[in-house]
């Protein structure tokens, strides 16, 4: 069995805290947070407030990166030069060139990065992209992404660095939307460009958007996808993800897959969910990191790698630059 630590626990942390508790292949025997307030809670296992002193101490098989975005990068870089593999929430870094700096660690220390690109194992997801490559229905004449959640002053002022460019990196693309965003990219195809605009139409006290809307083009299939995200909203909408065929509509939309033809819906597969999260976060977290204990285990490559989640930062680094020039961007040129 892995031993495994936390560094980081924070709101995120605690779904990792319950799939660790529903696993067989890893035990949880360490936890690390500058908040001594946040360690009351485990009394069973070794608590710490600096994560040189964890693992200096404990002989980690796995530690968790469940940090705010600006120490994700520096702290995978210090449990990849100790010999432990690392498991990252998103996102894998504020930005590609900081990123890069992580390309290299797993062939350098002999050890593995996984990323929680969880909802790339909903059934959801699975079954879209295997429809996706059949080519069953037809050419793909579009795809349309929507995010559309609420996030008012009281989430910034709970955790202050969200709020911030230099700490979160950026709002509703980063932190909320950086899912949605991928799924276009991994059902699909990759991007190539992107037109874009980012906004902050209702947060004037925090420095990050809180809007943004994309048209971007893939690389090996002449159709563009439409994405929109914002957390301006009311409430936390459903995600939609959506694929148009020259013979049918596929729709992901509240952990539901439905086939469209001639406005009729037919239900194609749900997605599980984890009693006690939010909705939204649906149930692959378990699904997630249990596949990346058993490539440790196993010595496979069968986990979202920082290669394949960097292809998220590149797209949002290339939206941003879109907004701030008003021009077509090429995505990671």
């Amino acid at each position: 069995m892995l031993k495994v630590g936390i560094v980081g626990i924070g709101t995120v942390a605690q779904v990792h805290l319950k799939a660790l508790k529903n696993t067989d292949i890893g035990k949880l025997v360490a936890v690390c947070d500058i908040d001594q307030i946040k360690l009351r809670d485990f009394n069973d296992i070794a608590t710490y407030t600096d994560i040189d002193t964890m693992l200096k101490n404990e002989h980690l098989d796995v530690i968790h990166v469940c940090l705010p975005h600006y120490l994700h990068v520096p702290a995978v870089i210090k449990c990849a030069s100790n010999g432990v593999n690392v498991f990252e929430e998103k996102p894998v870094g504020i930005n590609l060139e900081e990123v890069k700096q992580l390309f290299s660690l797993e062939a350098k220390y002999n050890i593995k990065i996984g990323v929680c690109f969880q909802n790339r194992l909903n059934n959801t997801t699975i079954k879209l992209k295997e429809i996706v490559k059949s080519g069953a229905f037809g050419k793909i004449l579009g795809t349309k992404g929507l995010v559309t959640w609420n996030r008012k002053m009281a989430y910034y002022k709970q955790s202050p660095w969200r709020g911030t460019i230099k700490e979160a990196g950026g709002g509703v693309m980063l932190n909320q939307s950086i899912h949605t965003l991928d799924l276009l990219n991994f059902i699909v195809d990759d991007f190539k460009d992107v037109y874009a605009k980012t906004a902050n139409l209702t947060l004037p006290e925090v420095e990050i958007e809180d809007s943004i809307m994309a048209n971007l083009s893939y690389k090996n299939i002449d159709v563009n996808a439409i994405f929109f995200a914002t957390i301006g909203y009311c409430t936390d909408s459903g995600v939609e993800v959506e694929v148009v065929f020259e013979k049918a509509t596929f729709k992901i939309a509240g952990g539901i897959l439905y086939k469209i033809i001639n406005d009729e819906y037919e239900s194609i597969c749900e997605d599980a969910r984890l009693e006690g999260t939010k909705h939204y976060y649906g149930a692959a977290h378990q699904i997630c990191i249990e596949q990346f204990y058993q490539a440790i285990l196993n010595n496979t490559n069968n986990y979202t790698n920082v290669q394949s989640a960097s292809k998220s930062i590149a797209i949002i680094d290339a939206i941003n630059l879109s907004s701030e020039t008003n021009k077509k961007v090429i995505i990671g040129g």
